[in-house]
């Protein structure tokens, strides 16, 4: 128990007394320290201190001149009252102690004048051409011979590549015969639909005969001139040349609907045919259209597979830069042909397209050169592009020093810095252009970076921007 007393007992006094060295003033150069303890003495009736004050000085002696001259001057000194122990902790905080003797933090000011109408910003596009294709490999096939190179001009139905493929070839083949003999079943089935329309009369002349046979053979039955086998025989001539008739007219019937059979069979191998007969022609790579070579992706001899990329064309008159704009920057607000743009190489561009908002959060710009580029414009090359464009409102131009956290900065008020929130609204040579609803004509905002600013830090001007002195 005794040890969980002494320790904060302990602990707290030695906090005391750091804090009593940190709030006491320091010793002025050339004066004397003064002897008298922390706390304040009490006090004496002022009547008594009078009552022993002229005593002594009505008994001193005329040689004691010395010793009089010190106590007069060590008498104002000791009657210089304490300070207290509230007020010691007062003045730490109000510039008392050693943290009041530290100099305000010197800063530059400039006005708050909102006069920028035209903003600009530093971005990075990507060229890439609009009209460009991509030639694969439509089967298994071999590269027989390579007529191009990477960045060879190529025209409309030029030969590119040359490819061998038995599979494609033999498909072909098949299909072709198998046409052929369909071709042979129609015409066929087409005979015989004629013969058996022929045949038919026949059959029907045939049984009609039979029929008559077995008429007199049942009147002779009747009067018991035959034998019933005779009859039976007839009858059973009759039946069967019935049958006949029968069959083959059923077989007529069925010559149409046969027919449309074969002809839809015809109609899918005739498909099948053109398919395979493209794909033999895709053997022969030829240019879909004038451009230039952008990429061979296949070697002499090399073997592919269905979907393997043989070459890379594109337009070189459909190049255009590509920029992807912060959604902060509402350029999708304002007319295109306002909007100006110039790359590092001093080439000017126009906007063709902007696109509001894409995948990925952020505007698309599409602009052309306006003239012919002195520098060659490749496919996937990157290019450094400054924007310019107008903005709604006038805007103050700040320092990249005066912007904090892109949303922030600092105005100079009475001696010290207050926090004021901004709108980036673009960039300039000199830095950003803002505007908040806290500037006004007599703000002034700190241009000087801070390490850790705070509203309300004491801060004093040193120098403007324009050169004059507060």
């Amino acid at each position: 128990m005794l040890k969980k007393f002494i320790i904060p007992v302990v602990i707290l006094a030695i906090a005391l007394g750091a804090y009593r060295m940190m709030t006491t003033p320091s010793d002025k150069p050339g004066g004397a320290r003064a002897a008298a303890p922390v706390s304040a003495p009490t006090p004496e009736p002022a009547q008594e201190e009078s009552t022993q004050v002229e005593p002594t000085q009505a008994q001193a002696k005329p040689g004691d001149e010395a010793s009089t001259t010190t106590a007069k001057a060590e008498t104002p000194a000791a009657a210089e009252p304490k300070p207290s122990a509230r007020s010691g902790r007062g003045g730490g905080f109000r510039g008392a102690g050693r943290f009041g003797n530290q100099a305000a933090t010197s800063v530059e000011v400039i006005p708050a004048l909102a006069d920028k109408t035209r903003a600009q910003l530093d971005l990075f596009g990507v060229i890439e051409a609009q009209h460009h294709t991509r030639l694969t490999a439509t089967s298994n096939a071999r590269v027989l011979a390579l007529n191009i190179n990477e960045g060879q001009s190529v025209q409309q139905g030029q030969s590119l590549l040359s490819l061998a493929a038995e599979s494609a070839s033999e498909a072909l083949a098949q299909r072709r015969s198998a046409r052929q003999e369909l071709d042979a079943r129609m015409r066929n089935e087409t005979l015989k639909h004629g013969n058996d329309q022929a045949t038919l009369d026949i059959d029907r002349e045939l049984l009609r005969i039979a029929k008559n046979s077995v008429d007199r053979f049942t009147s002779l039955n009747s009067q018991q001139l035959t034998s019933g086998s005779d009859y039976e025989a007839a009858l059973r001539a009759y039946q069967m040349q019935l049958m006949s008739v029968q069959k083959r007219e059923l077989t007529l019937a069925q010559y149409k609907d046969q027919m449309l059979q074969m002809q839809a069979q015809r109609d899918a191998l005739a498909s099948q045919i053109r398919l395979a007969e493209q794909l033999v022609a895709d053997l022969q790579v030829t240019a879909p259209f004038t451009g230039l070579v952008a990429k061979v992706a296949v070697s002499q001899g090399q073997e592919l597979r269905s979907g393997d990329v043989l070459v890379e064309l594109y337009d070189p008159t459909s190049l255009a830069l590509f920029v992807r704009v912060p959604l902060r920057y509402r350029l999708d607000q304002l007319d295109s042909a306002l909007i100006s743009a110039i790359d590092s190489h001093g080439q000017a561009w126009q906007v063709q397209a902007l696109r509001p908002i894409n995948e990925s959060g952020a505007q698309r710009l599409t602009l052309v050169p306006n003239a012919t580029s002195s520098v060659p414009l490749l496919p996937g090359s990157h290019v450094a592009l400054t924007l310019s464009y107008p903005i709604a409102e006038p805007a103050v131009e700040v320092p990249v020093t005066a912007v904090y956290d892109q949303q922030r900065v600092y105005l100079f008020e009475g001696g010290v810095i207050v926090a004021a929130d901004i709108e980036i609204l673009g960039r300039t040579d000199q830095g950003y252009l803002v505007r908040s609803a806290e500037f006004s004509d007599q703000a002034a905002v700190v241009t000087t970076r801070l390490k850790t600013p705070v509203s309300g830090m004491a801060v004093a001007i040193v120098t403007r921007t324009d050169g004059a002195r507060p």
